[in-house]
């Protein structure tokens, strides 16, 4: 099952679906009828709600603590890339990946809280 949220996919599918119209304003009267509008997206990040998915604990849940140790140690100070990392494993072990994933997007929309302000 792949993951409930991931920006990655998100920006990935909305932005291969979509096409931007001009965002040059006009001044003439006429006015294109309005589009009904057919989803919003939120990238959960911390900007609008609090950030509670632990993904230091996620990424060891997935990659093992052996794997995820020696990540680190080969690049310290750059995030790790989950999805991209564990696209060349096995079906089996794939799909044991996502349904880590899906469990901690899962807690964290449980205990999701809006940002104060």
């Amino acid at each position: 099952m792949p993951p409930l949220l991931t920006s990655r996919a998100i920006s990935s599918l909305f932005l291969s679906t979509r096409s931007f119209p001009s965002m040059v304003t006009t001044t003439t009267a006429s006015v294109a009828p309005k589009s009904r509008l057919r989803g919003v997206v939120f990238d959960m990040d911390g900007t609008l709600t609090v950030p509670v998915i632990d993904f230091q604990a996620m990424y060891r849940a997935v990659l093992g603590e052996e794997e995820y140790l020696a990540l680190k140690s080969r690049k310290p100070f750059t995030g790790i890339d989950v999805l991209h990392h564990i696209e060349n494993w096995s079906p089996d072990k794939q799909r044991r990946a996502y349904e880590i994933i899906a469990d901690f997007e899962q807690q964290g929309l449980d205990r999701l809280q809006i940002m104060p302000g």
